[in-house]
């Protein structure tokens, strides 16, 4: 299905109003979030996976010619539109986490040190490589809607030589009640599978009691639609939630009782905007 004009437009238009309101290290002030963006948003140095996770991405990408059957989809699509049957390589170009994003999903868990992980939305495990590599972690589980995804996502570790995290198929309405029970406590929660503002503010409801002040949320694509803008507005704003960050792709949420009032950022690495110094 070729994507509408007006979704185009519509990233386009929110990318530039982020861009523009994006502040940089300069305007953050306080010390755990200086410490945080210097770790997630400025820290340039490569590690060991982000090479090994690009080489199962370039396989993807040039080698596979599998289709996969989307008549039923448990979300509400990917980024590029929503057809009946995908190439894998299209699900990989326009549906899994670029590079970018993957290394900051990356960063932050290397940041927290998360010793429980949960992930909303397997695709073919590219976030799962990174995020594993990142922590040393007790339990990672990671819910996949559609089988045939979590079967390229198992095959993804197999290539990759790596361990696969607890791989659940199935609804997140199904399985998450479920996962977080087996968990206890989430650390990090990585919410990417189903794009729509009912299910997002859902799905963060039933993770809330699991939480704990050094928790950290993920919530991906808050600004794919006019749906997710909408559900990042109302997560920002929650009773629980007293610093939030955008990163455009990231929205990124914390608990932290130490801070007394809460703030919402919308940052970028200086490198995008270098006259940009902390004075304007």
């Amino acid at each position: 299905m070729p994507v509408p004009w007006s979704t185009y437009r519509q990233h386009v238009q929110s990318f530039w109003r982020y861009f523009y309101s994006a502040q940089t290290r300069y305007d953050v002030h306080s010390p755990f979030l200086s410490k945080w963006v210097e770790a997630v948003l400025e820290d340039r140095r490569d590690f060991y996976i982000f090479d090994e996770a690009e080489i199962i991405r370039h396989y993807w990408l040039n080698y596979v010619q599998q289709e996969i059957d989307f008549t039923t989809d448990h979300g509400a699509g990917s980024r590029a539109g929503q057809g009946g049957v995908r190439s894998v390589k299209d699900i990989v170009r326009t549906s899994a986490v670029d590079p970018e994003t993957a290394r900051r999903l990356f960063r932050i868990a290397h940041f927290h040190q998360p010793k429980t992980i949960l992930e909303l939305g397997t695709n073919l495990g590219m976030s799962a490589l990174y995020l594993q590599a990142a922590c040393k972690y007790d339990h990672f589980i990671t819910i996949e809607g559609h089988p045939a995804l979590a079967n390229l996502a198992k095959a993804s570790f197999e290539r990759a030589k790596k361990p696969l995290p607890d791989l659940r198929i199935g609804t997140f309405a199904d399985l998450l009640p479920k996962a977080l029970n087996d968990l206890k406590q989430v650390d990090l929660a990585w919410i990417d599978g189903d794009h729509r503002y009912e299910p997002t503010i859902r799905y963060f409801e039933q993770l809330l009691p699991y939480l704990t002040e050094s928790s950290v949320v993920i919530i991906g694509d808050i600004h794919w639609s006019e749906e997710m803008s909408k559900a990042w507005k109302v997560l920002q704003n929650h009773k629980r939630v007293t610093l939030s960050v955008d990163l455009y792709h990231l929205g990124v949420l914390f608990f932290r009782p130490q801070q007394l009032q809460s703030e919402h950022f919308t940052l970028i690495p200086q490198r995008y905007k270098p006259w940009r110094l902390g004075f304007f």
